[in-house]
């Protein structure tokens, strides 16, 4: 390691390996589900990262056996000041625009190029999380899903992401019918660029920061900036803007409501069981 952080409670962990950095999410008994205080950290992480010259590649993964089981729902109930933002219209949406939003984008404007790191579950606000890397590297027991739209009546705030990497019908029976897909499926869409066994899934994420490392450093970051201006100019930003207000709406029809409702009971019916 050298000049990293590896505090065993840290939410996000960072450890740096010659020009390469990887950033791991480390709430592995949670399968890696991003609570705010592991978003707030992610955020803090990229923004230091972010003018760092002497870091070429970032490296995205997951402590543990999944890669990320999307936003923690627990905050509902265990996280007072996350509560209490759902309870206006208002505060939900700021609250989402700065934990939910504002570390993807972070990511995805990062002026070196990003290696996702996917094994295990990788599960709905996880694929913003890969969908916002340049290159993906997946085990091949990583699984894709999102049960958003089903199970919490509002719609998935990854949507236009999802549409934009797989295409409007794949990522309507992804979302829709919360239909998975395996790595092999995600890699035939185009969401994952290399399938390999779990054993094997280190030794290939080195090898592509190996090469990428080797291209000199200004034609990464140029060539980036002309990508995602491309992205751009096709209406990536309009696109989830626009997304975004119609989630926060989602969040607000009488069964989003009634659903979330219910989730809390359970939630908190099973932490005083367990007290």
């Amino acid at each position: 390691m050298n000049g990293g952080t590896m505090d065993e409670e840290s939410t996000v962990l960072v450890e740096d390996r010659g020009e390469a950095r990887w950033i791991t999410l480390n709430r592995p008994r949670k399968r890696n589900a991003q609570s705010p205080g592991l978003l707030r950290e992610l955020e803090r992480v990229l923004l230091e990262t972010r003018d760092r010259r002497d870091v070429r590649v970032v490296v995205l993964a997951g402590a543990g056996p999944s890669f990320s089981a999307g936003h923690d729902l627990n905050a509902a109930v265990q996280d007072e000041a996350y509560r209490r933002n759902l309870e206006t219209v208002e505060t939900r949406m700021w609250q989402e625009a700065e934990v939910f939003v504002r570390p993807v984008n972070l990511l995805r404007e990062l002026p070196m190029p990003t290696v996702c790191r996917v094994q295990g579950h990788c599960v709905a606000a996880a694929l913003m999380l890969v969908s916002a890397c340049d290159l993906v590297v997946a085990a091949e027991d990583a699984q894709f899903a999102s049960r958003v739209t089903r199970d919490q009546g509002a719609d998935d705030v990854e949507l236009p992401t999802l549409a934009w990497d797989l295409g409007v019908r794949q990522a309507k029976q992804l979302l829709w019918l919360s239909e998975g897909l395996s790595a092999a499926q995600a890699q035939a869409v185009g969401l994952v660029n290399w399938m390999v066994a779990p054993g094997e899934l280190d030794a290939k994420v080195e090898e592509v920061v190996a090469e990428l490392v080797r291209v000199p450093r200004e034609a990464l970051a140029l060539s980036k900036m002309s990508f995602d201006f491309i992205e751009r100019r096709r209406g990536r930003d309009d696109a989830s803007a626009y997304h975004f207000l119609a989630h926060q709406l989602s969040h607000n029809t009488e069964e989003a409501k009634e659903l979330l409702a219910a989730r809390v009971a359970e939630l908190e019916a099973k932490l005083a069981a367990r007290d």
